[in-house]
């Protein structure tokens, strides 16, 4: 997953790198390389999520391959919009789960009765991507 609120602004993270660049440690000198080269999520998905939140329907996916062409960035619209990358996710991997409704505002009315009608609980698909990430993120630390 992807988050869109950072402490810390991207001339800062630059500024940072490039004081680093400059020490004498051959170790933070890579760090550095590595921070000035790290690959940005596209701004079209995240304006996604941060102003165009209601142009999305439930289920909605929008996608695109990074400038690289390495990575695929996607925005999915559930309760909200979700930013998520991968290496090895293909965006029409879709699997059917049951989905409980949000509550329903004015905000989200219309988004939620397309995809839910009148049903607290519904077999909706969703990217198989963000399935292996909800079942997996618990699993991480676990050993056998």
């Amino acid at each position: 997953m992807v988050q869109t609120t950072k402490t810390i602004i991207k001339e800062t993270f630059k500024d940072a790198a490039r004081v680093e660049l400059q020490a004498k440690d051959v170790s933070v000198k890579g760090r550095a390389r590595q921070k000035v080269a790290k690959e940005r999520f596209l701004s079209s998905l995240m304006r996604l999520k941060t102003q165009f939140t209601k142009h999305m329907e439930w289920g909605e996916i929008r996608w695109d391959l990074s400038k690289s062409g390495e990575v695929l960035q996607a925005a999915w619209r559930d309760n909200q919009v979700v930013l998520f990358a991968s290496t090895v996710a293909e965006p029409i991997q879709v699997i059917m789960k049951l989905r409980r409704r949000s509550k329903i505002s004015q905000n989200n009315k219309g988004i939620f009765e397309k995809a839910f009608s009148n049903e607290p609980v519904r077999l909706l698909g969703i990217p198989q991507i963000i399935n292996d990430y909800n079942y997996y993120k618990t699993k991480v630390n676990c050993f056998n």
